[in-house]
């Protein structure tokens, strides 16, 4: 199955509750912007696109600001669906994941697709145990949602989760041990603890 799938790097917010950019954040001497790029490729995935405004890299900006990761996934959206027929999307703020959280989704969701279909019908698959990692179907009812979403004046319905309900993207379990390593990383104390848990997994590798 040939699907062309790109990748998403969310890296649009302000970071307000961190203090600085979280993309520019260290760690191992890269960068969590670089990293979440280069997992993305190390995943399989070789066009990588950021939602932000970082000029070293494939960037796709935000048409409305202060809406969220839906703002950024629906920009990247538009753009993307000409050539793509699925977006990777991690974002910016999970420096524990890893290749094969990645690897496993991406071959569910290409597994997920009957001989018959070119591309999987199904609008997406994610985590329950989390938000992200997430792939979606770029076709017609996601464009419709987003858009609507975007226009709607009601932020309640600016849900991900809602999202996931509307179009049935569909929820795949992770093993509990591997839950660890969806942690975000929003606060100074949550970067800490981020740290402090890589250190940990290193030395258990």
């Amino acid at each position: 199955m040939n699907v062309k799938i790109a990748g998403v790097v969310l890296a649009g917010g302000q970071s307000l509750r961190m203090g600085q950019d979280k993309a520019l954040l260290t760690l191992e001497q890269h960068t969590l912007l670089v990293r979440a790029v280069k997992l993305l490729q190390e995943t399989g995935i070789s066009d990588c696109f950021v939602s932000g405004n970082y000029p070293d890299f494939d960037c796709i900006r935000d048409q409305h600001s202060g809406l969220g990761p839906l703002a950024g996934i629906a920009a990247c959206a538009n753009q993307l669906s000409v050539d793509y027929d699925a977006v990777f999307v991690i974002p910016v703020d999970m420096p524990l994941l890893s290749v094969q959280d990645c690897t496993v989704l991406v071959e569910a969701y290409l597994n997920s697709a009957s001989p018959q279909e070119a591309v999987p019908q199904t609008a997406g698959l994610y985590y329950q145990e989390a938000i992200f990692p997430l792939i979606l179907t770029l076709n017609t009812p996601l464009h419709d949602y987003l858009a609507d979403i975007i226009n709607t004046p009601h932020k309640k319905h600016r849900s991900l989760y809602r999202l996931f309900e509307t179009l049935s993207v569909k929820g795949i379990s992770a093993k509990a041990t591997d839950i660890q390593r969806f942690e975000n990383t929003n606060t100074p104390e949550q970067w800490q603890r981020c740290l402090t848990l890589y250190s940990r997994l290193q030395r258990v590798k």
